[in-house]
């Protein structure tokens, strides 16, 4: 038994390091072959029978006369006769016999047939109670015959006629030479032609190898050609077409947020190099005795100070960032996104007496109402802020800077050059915030990269007093966080506007909501 199945497994293995083209095509001529030599032999069987039946009629129709006792009478003279053609076919014999077994005379239907041995006269006896043929082999190798035994009339004994298989045989030889022939010949065709559709229906598979092959040697941009979603091997390579997009997509992804990343640790550890290398510089300058007490010390003191006070902002600003990217939830209550507004125009005065800063409506027809949403309030505050430092840093003093919040009636003024958060639902109520300023814009290039971090428009500039280049990557990231989406729209020499959607909150509920409001200022 252990080495059965050992045989059998070792066969299963072989066949298993066949190539699919070499098993489909095996498979395919095995089922051909098993399926022509069934209906061949099938018809081999038939074709027999057939002709047997055919020359059992005969034996019949020739029994006929002896069995009414019609035939010539029994000369001595003449112990074997040949019989009229018109009563036996080719190679066939009559054997008569008496009623006391002996045999009184053969009739052949030509003088070159031999007479076929046949059994005993007891057996002959037995079997002329069965009118049904039965064949004879022959014991000198030539054909067999086929054989009837009858009773003769008036119990004169019996009549054995036999008729050779000769023609039956050499018929059914030749059709099964012709048939192994064809057999063989058609195999050849079919294997033939299996292995050539095969090799077509597999080659979507051979070039998906070789694409398969390629990637893995780093070629990322490969697909497979021709997948026709029509067929089986089509709609795999279009599979395999959809997952490289996909795996090309990430990996083009993990590169560029792996380059931020690099981009972002430099800028970061340049940020914080910056003020560190100030305080270090100062701090030094004290140690070795160049700052004495006064007027001079109290300076570098100072410097000291606001440079520690602006690193701490930078890693506050960097725990910010990395909190909202942890997604960390935050604090909703009602908010009224124009009391926002105003409470930044009114900090920015204060900040910069001298800038141009007003409050407005976001439509010249709409007062000033409640613009009511759901958020953090404090970190709203933030983006609005933000979003004014912004516009006063890079802008020249002259310019007016305009702050608008008001609840979206219509489509806005074209289309934005840069974007955060995916589009709100048409059907949402929507607050706007827009902070919009006469300065002299960004060109296309800058204006799509403002939303990163640590990203400047000029590199050049001066970092005392330009930011760190993390306000607009906080905003972008608060306003994600409310489900919002926040807008550019810029050009050289026309301004900017920073366009902030957050979902607002319907009408029925806005007024329940501003009492509510009310009442916890109050």
């Amino acid at each position: 038994m252990g080495r059965r199945r050992a045989a059998r497994g070792w066969r299963l293995r072989r066949w298993g390091r066949w190539t699919l083209r070499a098993r489909l095509v095996v498979v395919v001529a095995a089922l051909t072959a098993l399926a022509l030599v069934v209906a061949n032999t099938a018809g081999l069987v038939l074709l027999r029978r057939t002709l047997t039946d055919r020359i059992d009629d005969q034996l019949t129709a020739v029994s006929r006369p002896f069995t009414r006792d019609t035939v010539p009478p029994y000369d001595p003279r003449e112990r074997t006769r040949v019989l009229p053609r018109a009563r036996l076919g080719p190679e066939q014999v009559v054997l008569l016999y008496g009623p006391d077994g002996s045999l009184e005379d053969v009739r052949r239907s030509d003088e070159s047939t031999t007479v076929p041995v046949v059994e005993p006269y007891d057996r002959l006896i037995a079997r002329a109670t069965d009118t049904r043929p039965y064949t004879v082999e022959a014991t000198d190798g030539t054909a067999a015959w086929r054989v009837l035994v009858v009773e003769r009339g008036d119990d004169r004994g019996i009549a054995v006629l036999a008729v050779s298989l000769r023609e039956v045989e050499e018929t059914t030889d030749l059709l099964l030479l012709i048939d192994a022939v064809v057999i063989v010949v058609v195999l050849m065709l079919l294997a033939s032609l299996a292995a050539m559709v095969v090799r077509l229906g597999l080659r979507p598979l051979t070039r998906m190898e070789q694409t398969t092959a390629q990637i893995t040697g780093g070629n990322l941009s490969r697909r497979v050609p021709d997948a026709d979603p029509h067929t089986e091997p089509g709609r795999l390579g279009g599979a395999l077409n959809l997952m490289l997009d996909r795996i090309s997509t990430e990996v083009a992804a993990r590169r560029e947020s792996e380059r931020r990343l690099r981009q972002f640790i430099a800028d970061a550890s340049h940020e914080l190099r910056t003020p560190l290398t100030s305080i270090r510089g100062f701090a030094e300058l004290y140690r070795r005795g160049g700052t004495p007490p006064g007027p001079e010390l109290d300076e570098t003191m100072s410097r000291i100070e606001a440079e520690a006070a602006r690193m701490g902002l930078l890693v506050e600003d960097l725990l910010l960032l990395a909190r909202l990217d942890h997604e960390r939830p935050l604090r909703r209550r009602p908010v009224d996104l124009l009391a926002v507004a105003a409470d930044s125009v009114r900090d920015a005065h204060a900040r910069a007496p001298q800038r141009r800063i007003r409050l407005a409506a976001l439509d010249d027809n709409d007062g000033f109402e409640p613009v009511m949403v759901t958020g953090d309030e404090h970190r709203l505050r933030q983006v609005a802020a933000n979003l004014l430092t912004n516009a006063l840093q890079h802008t020249p003093p002259q310019a007016r800077v305009t702050v608008r919040a008001g609840r979206l009636r219509r489509t806005p003024v074209g289309p934005p050059v840069t974007a955060v958060g995916d589009p709100l639902p048409a059907a949402t109520p929507v607050a706007v915030l827009e902070v919009t300023d006469d300065g002299p814009g960004l060109p296309a290039d800058q204006a799509v990269r403002v939303f990163e971090r640590l990203y400047r428009a000029d590199p050049s500039r001066n970092r005392g007093s330009g930011g760190s280049g993390l306000g607009l990557s906080i905003v972008a990231a608060l306003v994600r966080g409310h489900q919002g989406r926040v807008e550019l729209l810029t050009a050289p020499g026309r301004g900017a506007t920073f366009r902030v959607l957050l979902p607002s909150v319907p009408d029925a509920d806005r007024d329940e909501l501003v009492d509510l409001l009310r009442t916890m200022h109050s």
